[in-house]
């Protein structure tokens, strides 16, 4: 017996021997990803309660019976104990429309997909997913159907991308400052269907304005506004004294605070792209559109400091006209939103301001930085001032623009176009443009966009910067009657002028024709008078002098005999009447924005 259990220990102890070690045994294999698992459709699944369970990415092969006249319908049901996302797809039925719609638990409708067409597939790329939510798949038309395939694949939500629904406020996804943006927001998400809409919350709370700081407790309220600093372009007029009892003008309205905003949303193939900055009302606060595969950029998009939060809605808008338009999709390439703050200061442009009733306000002796952050961008200045003052404006140059600086009049009417008044072009790319002795009382308006040029044979605006500002600044004296009063190009706006009383102007921009009236409709004999302009340099002014009549004007002398800064003179024996003095360049194609000429008009002998 003894020898028997030592042969067996003995034996036992050579096949442990003869055995390798366990650590020079081979790993086993990895376990190899199968993919989504490979189901059939269980009918019946055609209500809700029937649902068939979606856990986990599945493909799920399936068809829709053609019934005449009742159109078959498959429910399914995607469940989730943690929050996943999930890319839902179905294939296209051959000569049938499928559509895809999302409810909740409680059958309300979350989304519709219909938008491919007879044929193809439809597809939600990021849906988000916890707890239970139904899918149902059908035709789009009764009395068609064919087999189909529905895939669902789970995933993790993934940092900084988007999660549907959230086609509107309620659904809205927060946006929240990021590590990689401490300044702003940046999110990505699809345009994955026709009617896809996606809405995103900002919180602007401690966002930095231009305005003074509020305490916590008067949010919503009138900001009081500081008192202006040397440095900021802004400096009080020294009007006139008003006479004795005079009413003394209403203070102007302190600008409202605003925040400043650079939004930027990178192209979608297929998609021609609208961007929508919306109150917490719902109110549309700004919308711009770009072309079809192309991104937008905003700078400076003024949101006023008392909205505590805004929206911001990214959606395809549409594309062709009458029976081809459509809204594009692409549910395989994403755009990516960032928003940021500007570092704008308090002489920013505020966007939207490109309509008179959204003029950016700029302040007498002030200035304002813009930009042209798109092609067809226009924005908008208003001057208010209490008493009436001549300005010279100034626009300087910007690396590859052209830009155009104009005087214009508001639309009487809503949707009418602008009345231009005077308008400067004489510089090219990158050089400034110049407007002098601008006439204004009360409200003035001014204009800045790209200049027209020729795009394969078409006129369009082609110029846009979003890097560098162009800046608008404004020097202004009070209206003493010394000077010019611009436009004076006709009749009805000629800047009047008196006996002994010199007035002072320039010729610029080219082609500019000034005006002065002279009434000697009280004389009651002639008037010998005589009438001198100073000469400028570049330019060879030109003096003429008519006399209005029922029938218009009629020219009664000239002089266009000196060159360069030589003076004209006219002397002429006038009846009782209405003249005006007509100054400018005797060619046309000269002007001089530094340098005044004088005119002055004496009773000779």
């Amino acid at each position: 017996m003894k020898a028997q259990r030592l042969a067996c220990a003995l034996l036992f102890a050579g096949l442990l021997a003869a055995c390798p070690k366990k650590k020079d045994q081979a790993p086993p294999p990895e376990a190899q990803d199968a993919g989504p698992a490979q189901v059939s459709e269980r009918e019946p699944n055609d209500r809700p309660e029937q649902a068939q369970t979606l856990s986990d990415s599945t493909v799920v092969t399936a068809s829709l019976t053609a019934e005449p006249n009742k159109g078959d319908e498959d429910w399914y049901a995607l469940t989730a104990a943690t929050p996943k996302v999930v890319d839902l797809a179905v294939s296209g039925i051959p000569g049938g429309d499928v559509l895809l719609e999302i409810y909740d638990t409680d059958r309300n409708r979350l989304a519709v997909v219909n938008s491919a067409g007879e044929g193809l597939g439809e597809r939600l790329p990021n849906f988000g997913v916890l707890g239970k939510v139904l899918v149902r798949v059908a035709a789009a038309k009764r009395g068609t159907g064919g087999s189909y395939t529905l895939t669902a694949l789970f995933r993790d939500a993934q940092p900084g991308f988007e999660l549907e629904p959230n086609d509107r406020a309620a659904d809205s996804n927060e946006l929240k400052l990021g590590e990689s943006m401490p300044d702003g927001w940046k999110v990505s998400g699809y345009i994955g269907h026709s009617g896809d809409e996606d809405w995103y919350r900002v919180d602007l709370q401690g966002t930095p304005t231009n305005a003074p700081a509020r305490d916590a407790g008067s949010v919503g309220a009138v900001a009081t506004v500081a008192p202006v600093e040397e440095d900021a372009g802004i400096k009080v007029l020294a009007f006139p004294v008003l006479d004795a009892g005079a009413t003394p003008p209403a203070p102007l309205p302190p600008e409202p605070p605003k925040v400043a905003l650079k939004v930027d949303l990178t192209a979608v193939p297929g998609v021609r792209l609208e961007l929508q900055i919306v109150s917490e009302a719902q109110a549309v606060l700004f919308s711009g559109r770009a072309k079809r595969d192309e991104s937008l950029s905003f700078r400076n998009l003024g949101v006023r400091a008392a909205d505590t939060m805004i929206y911001v809605v990214v959606r395809s808008t549409w594309l062709g006209t009458g029976k081809d338009a459509k809204k594009g999709f692409n549910a395989d390439t994403p755009y990516t939103l960032s928003i940021q703050k500007e570092a704008e200061g308090a002489n920013a442009e505020y966007e939207p301001n490109d309509e008179p009733a959204k003029a950016t306000p700029i302040a007498a002796d002030g200035f304002r930085d813009g930009f042209i952050a798109a092609k067809a961008d226009v924005d908008y200045y208003v001057l208010r001032t209490p008493q009436p003052i001549t300005v010279h404006a100034q626009l300087s140059g910007v690396e590859r623009l052209d830009l155009t600086l104009s005087v214009i009049k508001p639309p009487e009417k809503p949707g009418g176009a602008d009345q231009v008044l005077l308008k400067a072009n004489d510089g090219a790319v990158k050089e400034p443009e110049v407007l002098n002795n601008v006439s204004c009382a009360g409200e003035c308006y001014f204009k800045v966009e790209g200049t027209l040029k020729k795009v394969n044979g078409k006129w369009a605006r082609d110029y846009e910067n979003a890097d560098q500002t162009y800046r608008l600044t404004l020097s202004t004296v009070p209206d003493d009657g010394s000077q010019e009063r611009e436009p004076n190009d006709t009749p009805a706006n000629a800047t009047p002028i008196a006996f002994g009383k010199p007035i002072r102007g320039t010729i610029h921009p080219k082609k500019d024709v000034d005006l002065y009236k002279l009434d000697l409709t009280a004389r009651q004999v002639k008037t010998p008078l005589k009438a001198t302009v100073t000469g400028i340099l570049k330019v060879d002014v030109g003096l003429y002098l008519w006399k209005l009549g029922e029938d218009g004007k009629e020219l009664v002398q000239t002089s266009e005999k000196a060159k360069g800064d030589q003076p004209e003179t006219i002397r002429y024996s006038a009846d009782p009447g209405t003249y005006l003095l007509e100054v400018r360049d005797q060619k046309n194609r000269e002007s001089n924005f530094q340098d005044s000429y004088q005119l002055t008009v004496d009773e000779s002998e």
